[in-house]
Order: C-alpha cells, then structure tokens, then sequence
C-alpha cells in the first residue's frame, strides 16, 4: 500500500511540473507581447470585481467657521476640551481628515485659509495627474458642483496612475540590468491595479513582498526583509525582525534566465534549503525556513521535475514556473506585515506625506487614527485615502498662511515641482517635441543596437518593445533622447543602477533651466529651431507683426498666463505689461518681439516651479 502511495505521488508531482511548464513556461515565454511583456504574480491578483464600489464619503464638506473661543498660540499638537469637541460633533462632517484635523483646528478657534479655484486646481492636477492644468480644464474639470466630483474624475484617469507608478518605480528601483524587464511591466501593471480600485493595499503589500523585481534587487534574505520593512512599515526592522522574517525568504536566490527575445537577464531564482535529499523537509534544517516572532509561520517548499537544469546553482528553479499557490505560499512575509496596526498607519502617513509635503499623521494623530479607519471601510482600496486628502479642507486651503509660525494644517502646501511634471507641463503647454522617459526600461539603448551577432535583429520583437513603450523613437529608428538627458540633469527618470532619483538636484538647477526657458521662447527672436511657434503665445487670430499697444500687451499677457499659469492674469500683471510695452525697444515693437520675453519672464517664474 505504501508502495503504491509513493507511486502515485511521484506521478502527481510529474503531472504537476508538467503542467506548471506548460501554463508558466512554454506558453508563456512564446507568446510574450513586445507591447506588454509582463510576466509575474502580479498576473494572478486583481482580475475580478473591484475591491470597493468608488463611492467614497467625505468629498462634499463645507468649511466650518472657527469656534468662538481664544486659539491656541503655542506649537503643534492642541488638546481638545469638551466643549471643543462637541463642537467639532455637531459639525457632521464625513471627511476623515476634516474630523480628525477638527479638534486642533476649527474646534480650537483657528479658522481655514482660503483658496480659489485656479490655485486648488493647479494643486490637484500636478499631485493627481503629474503636469499642470490647460484653461479648459479649469473651467470643465475643476468646476464641477462639489470637489468630491472632481477628484472622482482625476483618479479615473491614466494619468493618476502613472503619477503612482512612477513613484513605485522610485521606490523599487527598477532597472533592466538588474532584474528581467518583464517583472517590471509585471510590477507597474500591479501598482496600477492598486490604484485603479481592483487589488486592496494588504494584498498588493504581500505580492510585492514576493516579487522578483524586490527580490531579485537584493542579494541576502536580510537584505530583502530589510526592504520589505521599509517599502510597508516606514522604517527599518530591528535586528531581531530582520532576521526572523528573513528566515521566510530563504527560498529566493538570484541568476539568469535565457530570454528567447533579448538573450540572457537577470531574474529571481527558488532554492530548496530546508528539505533533505527525498524532498520532505529536514527536522535539522526546517528552522532556517521559520519565523517565529508573530506566530509560528514557515515557508518550505519541495523540488520537482521544474527543478532540473535551471539556473547557474543545480537544485534552483526559474520563479517563472511557480504556480499560483506558490506564489501565494512565499507571500507570507507581507501578509504578516499586513496584520500589523503599523503596516496600515503608515500606508496613510505615506500618502499624506505626498499630499501635503509634511508627516500630518504625526503632528495630528487623530487624522492618522481616521484615515486608517476610512482605508479599512473601503477594503483597503487605497484610492480612498487619496480621495480623502485631495477633498480635505485642510488640503485645499491657500499657501497664504495665516499661522504659519505653528500650524501648518491651517493653511495649504506649497511644494516644489518634480522634474517630470514640469517638463509634461511645459510639452503640453508649447507643443515642444522632446521625447518621454519610461520608467520600466530605465536602458533602451541595450535592446536596440544593431548588432549581426546578437540573437535578435535590429527591428525585431526587442525594437517593438521598445517602440511600444513610452520611449519615442523617431523615423530614422534613433531614439528620442532629448527629454531623458534633460531630465537626468535635473534628477528625473533615474536609470536606478546604483541609486535611485538623485532629488538633491532640482529644476532649481537655475543655469540648465534659465538656458532652457532661453531656447523656448528665444526672447532676442533669433530663430532657434527649438523655439516655441509663435502662434502659441500670441491669441488666436493675432499676427506676429500685430503693432505693440497697451491693449495687445494685455491680451498677450492674459493669453501666457491662462496657457502657462493656468489662471487670470491680476491687475498688477497687466500693470507691468502696459509698462513693458511702453519701454519695448527696438521701436516701434511687434506683437512676437513682446510675446516671447514674457513667455521667458512667465515660464522661468516662481510660479512655473512651486505649486
């Protein structure tokens, strides 16, 4: 009977490799898409309903006047008395960040900032959308009954998760010669399911726990506790915790995989170290593979048929022909970080952070404690939390500060803009034609090299991938580079071989920035070739040698201002442009001799690189 037993077994478990080769191997490999080559347990979540309906609360609060009461004139934190919070009950308010902020804020006597519309709307599209808003989308997008319904909009875009999957290539460091590009794609289109509502932040925190693009970055099972712990709970684990949970990682080791489109790259391996030589587990060894500091929990796994042949070590396997279930057995390590209170704070911290440019969470812990209860609402659906912030009062409030020295929830984020964003707005804006920058090939160039010896020709599936993607390639097949290098110049689009986004350089590179303002609106009217056409800055129907006059200044101040800036023009602006016009030299001036110094004066402003 024994006997019997073991056979079937060991039928089973060639029936099971088999068939693990043929829905993860072979399959797989040939019929890899150049335009989405994702390949990953990111594939196996998030394909079924969403995880919350969108319908969140707290989009449609008004602002409440400040208690009657003397406010607080000292720093941070404000305690709150009875009478403060039954203020602050009697308010309703739905908002999470409104309630928990209430009690420091209106409930104490100290009253909101102000903000108009073009100034909050600038604010929402640069964080949600990653670039400034056009004049028409002041008007249509950010005027809609409540901000609870614009905001709805912004996240329903595929610009808002770009803007998050670009934040996650940041955060993981993706680079196409340190880990196989297809975990990558795998990784962005599991970032994007998480912010488009279809995978719950607890379940996404254990696949990317498991992922080869985080395990395959590192090299140790310390080293990929240690980022676990800080993608998830904000901080380094202590000593005793990286070792205990590196124990749950001892499976993954790093080598190479024989790609069939681009040759050989590196990927995330599986190991065998605690079972003995018959594949059960080894009493000796099964500790190596067992966390014991939140429960007894242990990961170990058996090799197969799959096992044979792969990889530089004998006895490894490709991740690629992990099942299902086993992918969700080596998520442990992340479902077990889910379960704690501080995986779920910080998750609202982080995205608090982003918004307002200041660790609110901690200054306010009421607001941490609301956020988290709202997240838990919604199932984890982390565009909750994101819809939260961006509706929050305390969000939309003026960066005209009216108590600056001690409350920074009383007034709104002033943030400098990232080096992506700002060249989006500037493209978008002047039809300038620099490229893009894809932040899941951080290196084009290695799939496009026409070379007779490589495995692949030059205009194969590596060009189509690479032509697919947000790389630009022009008509003479060359790559579109003008974009990148700029960008890498100011600390954007990082290629992450060693680092990550190098943010101790900025747009605020003043020289590299000014030079560039100088070739776009070439305000001597030289006649570069980078230059932005005229058309653009002047108004529809204006002719470039339109006579100069006070009126004409007006409507070519009021034009850039709308374009660029994204409001009205005040009456101080249209003031210093009748000046301008007046001291305009050579005389007499044309309408493009004055549009393009103010397109210089207007897009190197403070305004262009502080929102």
């Amino acid at each position: 009977m024994k006997s019997t037993d073991s056979n079937l077994r060991t039928h089973a478990l060639i029936a099971a490799a088999a068939l693990g080769l043929t829905l993860f191997g072979c399959r797989a490999v040939e019929g890899i898409d150049p335009s989405n080559p994702a390949r990953g347990p990111g594939a196996l979540v998030g394909n079924g309903a969403p995880v919350s309906d969108g319908n969140f609360a707290g989009g449609d609060d008004q602002v409440p006047a400040a208690r009657d009461t003397t406010p607080p004139s000292g720093e941070g934190y404000v305690p709150c008395d009875v009478a403060c919070q039954s203020y602050c009950d009697s308010l309703g308010l739905d908002n999470p960040i409104n309630r928990g902020v209430c009690p420091s804020m209106w409930g104490a006597g100290l009253a909101s900032t102000p903000i108009d519309r073009p100034e909050a709307c600038r604010r929402l599209f640069v964080d949600m959308v990653g670039r400034f808003p056009s004049p028409s989308e002041v008007n249509t997008t950010c005027n809609r009954a409540s901000w609870g319904e614009t905001v709805k909009e912004l996240l329903a875009t595929d610009e808002f998760l770009l803007v998050n999957q670009r934040r996650w290539a940041d955060k993981l460091l993706y680079n196409n010669r340190t880990v196989n590009l297809e975990r990558a794609y795998d990784m962005d289109d599991l970032v994007g399911k998480a912010y488009s509502g279809q995978v719950a932040w607890d379940l996404f925190a254990s696949v990317t726990a498991a992922h080869p693009i985080l395990t395959r970055r590192h090299d140790t099972d310390g080293d990929r506790a240690d980022a676990t712990f800080k993608l998830f709970m904000g901080r380094p684990p202590y000593a005793s915790e990286r070792s205990d949970l590196g124990r749950l990682f001892a499976h993954w080791t790093n080598g190479y995989f024989d790609h069939p489109h681009i040759g050989r790259v590196p990927d995330a391996f599986i190991r065998y170290p605690c079972v003995a030589e018959n594949g059960a587990p080894d009493p000796e060894s099964e500790g190596q593979c067992t966390s014991i500091k939140w429960g007894h929990n242990q990961i170990i796994m058996s090799p197969d048929l799959r096992a044979e042949d792969q990889g530089e070590q004998e006895g490894t396997m490709w991740s690629g022909y992990l099942t299902a279930e086993e992918w969700q057995e080596l998520q442990l390590p992340g479902r077990l970080l889910t379960e704690q209170t501080a995986f779920w704070e910080f998750a609202v911290d982080e995205a608090m952070e982003q918004y307002f440019g200041y660790d609110l969470g901690t200054v306010v812990p009421e607001v941490r404690h609301e956020m988290v209860e709202y997240l838990l609402q919604y199932n984890g659906d982390i565009r909750s939390v994101h819809f939260a912030i961006a509706t929050s009062i305390p969000y939309l409030q003026s960066t005209q500060a009216l108590n600056p020295e001690s409350y920074p929830w009383t007034y709104g984020p002033l943030k400098q803009i990232q080096v992506e964003p700002w060249l989006d707005s500037i493209q978008r804006t002047t039809g300038l034609q620099m490229g893009d920058c894809d932040h899941r090939i951080s290196n084009p160039e290695d799939y496009l090299e026409n070379d007779e010896d490589a495995e692949f020709e030059f205009g194969g599936w590596a060009f189509a991938m690479v032509k697919n993607s947000r790389w630009v390639i022009d008509d003479d097949r060359q790559l579109v580079t003008g974009y990148r290098n700029l960008a890498r110049t100011l600390g954007g689009c990082p290629a992450n071989e060693v680092g990550g986004r190098f943010t101790t350089i900025s747009i605020l590179n003043t020289a590299l920035q000014e030079g560039m303002m100088v070739d776009l609106c070439d305000p001597g009217v030289a006649g570069t070739d980078d230059q932005i056409p005229t058309e653009a800055l002047l108004p529809e129907g204006m002719a470039g040698n339109t006579a100069l006059s006070d009126e004409v200044a007006e409507q070519i101040v009021a034009r850039q201002t709308r374009l660029f800036l994204s409001r009205e023009p005040n009456q101080e602006e249209l003031d210093e442009a009748r000046l301008a016009a007046a001291a305009c030299t050579p005389a007499p001036c044309d309408a493009e001799s004055f549009a393009r110094p103010v397109c210089f004066a207007v897009l190197s402003s403070a305004e262009m690189l502080f929102y």
